[in-house]
């Protein structure tokens, strides 16, 4: 992979009058201080681990031209140490090692002053306010024991972001001649940890902004140095898996890896301010191995079996799921193009309808780890609970035990990053606040400590406890970030207030004044008027007239769960197939939830249709059905092939119908049969979804988009018709999924789509939503494809594209091809996105094509990704031309994955719900049917197998 990674190389190697500042002039070995018996003497030990050859070195990258400030050499080959034995390192610590530090007795979970929260000393971070967002351009840094993947990490958010990439060793290595190790080997300790001052304090005044810096380094005065830029930055502390850092260090011996981890995450902890778990993934037999950073990163040379998961997955998944990381803690925009294009995303959790969160509790996880479609399906959030049997906050806590705890945050940590890179749904972080939390100090402060590390690891949303006093919530709540703050109380005797006392309005009056952003308030029900009475406390909110927030209120226990189904808002419910818990009577699932909706006619069971020439071979049915079945939604969808649009309007003025899919060959003649195209449609300029409108504003204009989905599944007289286009959702998807790391869009990257209909036109768009600026029309029809130009030229030059992320300076550009004898144009880089848009069976007396692209137009060295939107065959010449080219790094798509893709957005715009995207995925490949009837399914077979690696 060929990047651009910065390391600046400053005039401090030959100047000698360098004066740092004066808080880092008088360095010395640091000395972590811990409180635990046997961990006070290893400080010396970790920060050799840390900063030492031992373990294996970053990845090798090809040779590249360095971007850097003047003094900066114009090109080296980024490399890092060579391996070495923990045992080696081990005894030269052993001959530095420094056995006078002192020890401190301070208790863990008091609030630390300022006396005892030196980073010499190290203690756990006690709560304190954080800056409340940090500017776009803001540098983030990333720091963890070496083998926690953060020169990867790095590599990914530089791409994304298109920032300089600056690693601290590299760095000192410019500087000295000598690696760190190396350095330290030839000069006293002071003078080698002058010159990492001197190092550091360059990087951090030159790289505020626009950079990822990457450092190991954990001394006295780089953490001070740290933990003052982490007042403006991002600072991110990278974990990973024990099992992961011990194999990239060589470490035997399990308790030194776990004392390091234990000593050094809490030193990180001292001065960072977020925490991302790296999940490490096992990889496939047809993957190649890890990198010697300790990733699971293949950046070029992929190779590919048909059809089994691409080589570069495990990165792929970490791509995604650090981005999101990222996006939750910098500002909006920061990161183009990770938005979503699914309909749903542009509503907040908290305002649509009957939203249900799944929750699962630390202790629960720990013990026995839900299936990521146990809790997925049907829910709208993963609501994790740090319980009390977890947290230990029923009881005082001494004032040891900092390997448990260490422990207990890092799995925390784990158990975000799992269901994070595994799923879309939000994070509810929720500390169960106990009695004696309120009264003892110690508890107090570890209840405030463990809140705080919601924040650290940038759950979407985190409680708090409406008990405690209004200047503690106060600082909590000012501190969020991004974060939304749910206001929790409840009241979990018997003997709780009615829901007529007035703590219950006061509870949420003190929430919405102190800026909560929800309130939660809960009790049990102790007979069947509660459920009635919270009905009651409800509508007494609704009717205040005053500036109001979501409410999630209801009751607990089995006479509750009537209450727990009519809760309008992230009900909490427990994960699928707890039914046969040993009290399942005290839990509702989302189905049970669901189903009662349905059954006391909140909502109607309903029709849904796909039109087109000829669709009874279609897998949509099956897809959908399956879909709606799961979430005991009891709408039907049906196919219905008609040779003119004209038959079908009574059908779409049903009172009962809830929407349809649009096939071909209509996907332009059912524009005239709606009344409002969304502004994506109108781009397109095709629709390929119907929408019954049946609320209209006041001047009768079609409502917005949380008007809109609050009128799904009921049934009545439809006063509009809404045409959407989902068709460029799922090309944009497909893209995604399938371009590496090493071909991820930026500045020059270009696309070929061929064809020039309706689906070629959402495939330029979706390249157009990616921000491909770069776009190649081929087409057997040259007007077809000018005319295809002109359409986006036209929509480009009014500025009228709906965007979803900011764009660049850089022009548009297109080009028309004119026939595949052509050169490609020599202007614009080789393309690394391909759409195929043409059929690939006969139609008519018209032969199948036997289309291949030429190969003077694959020219990207670094491969990139084909998609073909047929499906009626699976070995058209041009998939079999790619399969031919895996090991130069190209990927390929069909329909079957396009179809899935396309259909979870219109399942969103359908029921409301978010799509059970695994089960559509394996009903799409298990219903498949070639142009033969043949169904494939040893074919298919390796595509339903990993269907669970595949991106959220």
């Amino acid at each position: 992979m060929v990047m651009d990674v910065v390391h600046t190389i400053p005039e401090l190697k030959t100047s000698p009058s360098f004066t740092p500042h004066s808080s880092f002039a008088n360095p010395r070995r640091v000395g972590v201080i811990h409180r635990g018996a046997g961990i006070a003497d290893n400080g010396p030990m970790i920060e050799h681990l840390l900063t030492s050859g031992c373990g294996a070195s970053l990845q090798r990258f090809r040779p590249t031209r360095i971007q850097t400030l003047p003094h900066a050499v114009a090109e080296m080959t980024v490399t890092a140490g060579k391996k070495r034995p923990y045992s080696i390192v081990s005894e030269e610590w052993k001959g530095n090692q420094l056995e006078h530090y002192p020890r401190m007795k301070l208790d863990p979970y008091l609030p630390a002053s300022e006396e005892h929260n030196t980073c010499a000393r190290g203690p756990a971070p006690s709560w304190r306010p954080r800056l409340n967002g940090f500017e776009p351009n803001a540098s983030i840094v990333l720091v963890g024991v070496r083998g926690s993947g953060k020169s990867t990490l790095a590599i990914i958010a530089s791409t994304a972001m298109n920032r300089k990439v600056v690693d601290a060793e590299k760095v000192f290595q410019e500087m000295t001649g000598l690696s760190s190790s190396a350095h330290k080997k030839a000069h006293k300790p002071e003078e080698h940890l002058q010159r990492q001052v001197e190092a550091f304090e360059i990087i951090l005044q030159r790289h505020q902004k626009d950079s990822v810096i990457v450092c190991s380094w954990i001394q006295r005065n780089t953490v001070a140095m740290l933990k003052e830029f982490s007042a403006t930055n991002p600072v991110i502390h990278v974990l990973r898996e024990p099992k992961a850092i011990q194999q990239h260090l060589n470490v035997l011996n399990d308790d030194k890896i776990e004392e390091l981890l234990t000593v050094s995450g809490r030193l990180y902890r001292s001065f960072s301010n977020f925490e991302f778990f790296n999940v490490s993934e096992h990889s496939n037999p047809c993957l190649t191995p890890s990198n010697e950073d300790g990733s699971d990163s293949h950046f070029q040379g992929e190779t590919t079996p048909a059809r089994a998961p691409a080589p570069y997955l495990t990165l792929k998944r970490a791509e995604r799921h650090f981005l999101k990381f990222l996006s939750l803690l910098m500002p909006t925009g920061t990161i183009p193009f990770i938005e979503s294009a699914f309909p749903l995303t542009s509503i907040p959790t908290e305002k649509r309808d009957y939203t249900y969160a799944v929750s699962i509790t630390m202790s629960e996880w720990t013990y026995r780890e839900p299936t990521i479609d146990s809790l997925e399906t049907g829910s709208d959030a993963i609501e994790l609970v740090v319980d009390a049997k977890y947290s230990s906050l029923d009881e005082p806590r001494p004032g040891t035990g900092h390997k448990e705890e260490s422990y207990r945050l890092a799995h925390i940590a784990k158990a975000i990053g799992k269901y994070r890179r595994s799923t879309v749904l939000p994070i509810i972080y929720h500390i169960a606040c106990t009695e004696a939390a309120l009264t003892d100090p110690s508890l107090q402060s570890l209840y405030m400590d463990l809140v705080s590390y919601g924040l650290r690891v940038a759950a979407e949303y985190i409680t708090v406890d409406l008990r405690l006093d209004s200047q503690i919530l106060r600082s909590i709540i000012n501190s969020k970030g991004n974060a939304k703050i749910i206001g929790h109380l409840n009241l979990a005797s018997e003997s709780a207030p009615p829901w007529s006392d007035h703590i219950w309005m006061s509870s949420y009056s003190k929430a919405r004044e102190l800026g909560c952003d929800i309130v939660r308030l809960t009790r049990p029900a102790t007979r069947w008027q509660d459920n009635l009475d919270v009905k009651d406390f409800h509508a007494a909110v609704h009717g205040l007239g005053e500036i109001s927030i979501p409410l999630i209120a209801f009751n607990t226990g089995a006479i509750g769960r009537h209450s727990i189904c009519f809760n309008p808002v992230l009900s909490t419910i427990a994960p699928l197939g707890d039914e046969a818990r040993q009290q399942p009577r005290d839990t509702v699932t989302a189905l049970q939830a669901t189903q009662a909706l349905y059954s006391s006619f909140v909502y109607d069971a309903m029709d849904l249709y796909v039109f087109g020439a000829n669709v009874g071979y279609s897998m949509s049915p099956a897809m959908h059905n399956a879909a709606l079945q799961a979430y005991g939604i009891p709408h039907h969808y049906k196919p219905h092939s008609t040779n003119s649009m004209s038959n079908i309007r009574s059908l779409v003025n049903d009172p009962l119908f809830a929407g349809a899919s649009v096939g071909l060959p209509f996907k332009v003649e059912a524009i005239a049969l709606v009344d409002c195209l969304s502004r994506h449609a109108k781009a397109v300029g095709a629709i390929n979804t119907l929408i019954p409108v049946r609320e209209l504003n006041d001047d009768g204009t079609i409502p917005d988009d949380y008007k809109l989905f609050s009128s799904r599944n009921r049934s009545g007289p439809i006063r509009a018709l809404y045409g959407e286009n989902t068709d460029w959702i799922g090309i944009r998807a497909c893209i995604r999924r399938g371009l590496s790391p090493a071909n991820a869009v930026r500045p020059g990257a270009s696309g070929l789509v061929i064809g020039a209909g309706g689906m070629a036109r959402a495939a330029v768009y979706a390249m157009l939503q990616l921000g491909v600026k770069s776009i190649v029309i081929s087409n057997r029809t040259i007007s077809h494809a000018e005319r295809l130009v002109a359409h986006f030229n036209r929509f480009l030059s009014q500025n009228d594209l709906p965007l979803l992320s900011p764009q660049t300076s850089e022009k548009t550009t297109f080009q028309v091809l004119h026939s595949t004898q052509d050169p490609w144009p020599a202007r614009i880089r080789y393309p690394t996105m391909i759409v195929s848009c043409i059929p690939t069976h006969s139609i008519g007396e018209s032969p199948a094509p036997h289309f291949t692209l030429p190969e003077k137009w694959l020219g990207s060295q670094t491969g990139g990704v084909l998609v073909e939107l047929a499906y009626k065959s699976l070995e058209s010449p041009l998939l079999r031309q790619m399969w031919d080219k895996a090991d130069q790094g190209w990927v390929t798509m069909d329909g079957l994955d396009l179809l899935p893709e396309q259909g979870f957005a219109q399942f969103e715009l359908f029921t409301g719900r978010r799509a059970p995207k695994q089960l559509m995925r394996a009903v799409v490949l298990q219903s498949y049917r070639d142009d033969q009837g043949h169904a494939n399914l040893a074919q298919l077979k390796p595509r339903l197998d990993h269907i669970g690696d595949q991106e959220p």
